[in-house]
């Protein structure tokens, strides 16, 4: 959380919804380019949680970027979560590869990530929690509205 207005200092997040899915767009503002598009999440309508289908922001490529991938976690999950209109303590659920588990997502502490069953090939499926913590997503941009604009 602490290091949420440094990620929108330097970059700027957009999203496109399609139905029940999310997609967004990260971008970098000093180098005014797309960073990474690999973001989408969706609602699982039947169990009412947010499935993280591909998490890949790519900012660790960046110079001085250090937290700011789990900021951008934090903040695309805190997002979808308003516009699903999901309830505080729903589920989060994503498959990785177990070492990606240990080295991120095991430490986003207000998630409580943990594994609910192995896969093939060294992979994992996760479970976490949401958990409603105060503060704003509107800066996070629906990329339509700002095509509409131009």
């Amino acid at each position: 959380m602490t290091y949420l207005p440094l990620l929108l200092k330097r970059y700027s997040l957009l999203y496109e919804q399609d139905c029940s899915c999310l997609e967004y767009f990260l971008y970098s503002k000093e180098k005014m380019k797309q960073i990474s598009r690999n973001l989408i999440v969706s609602h699982d309508l039947f169990s009412g949680s947010l499935y993280i289908s591909k998490f890949y922001p790519e900012i660790s490529r960046e110079m001085n970027c250090r937290y700011l991938s789990a900021a951008c976690f934090y903040l695309i999950a805190h997002h979808a979560v308003k516009i699903f209109h999901l309830s505080d303590n729903c589920c989060v659920n994503l498959e990785t590869e177990r070492a990606i588990f240990h080295s991120f997502y095991s430490r986003l502490d207000d998630f409580d990530f943990k594994i609910m069953y192995n896969r093939t090939a060294e992979r994992v499926c996760l479970t976490g929690h949401y958990h409603e913590i105060p503060f704003r997503t509107d800066e996070i941009l629906h990329h339509a509205s700002l095509s509409n604009e131009e």
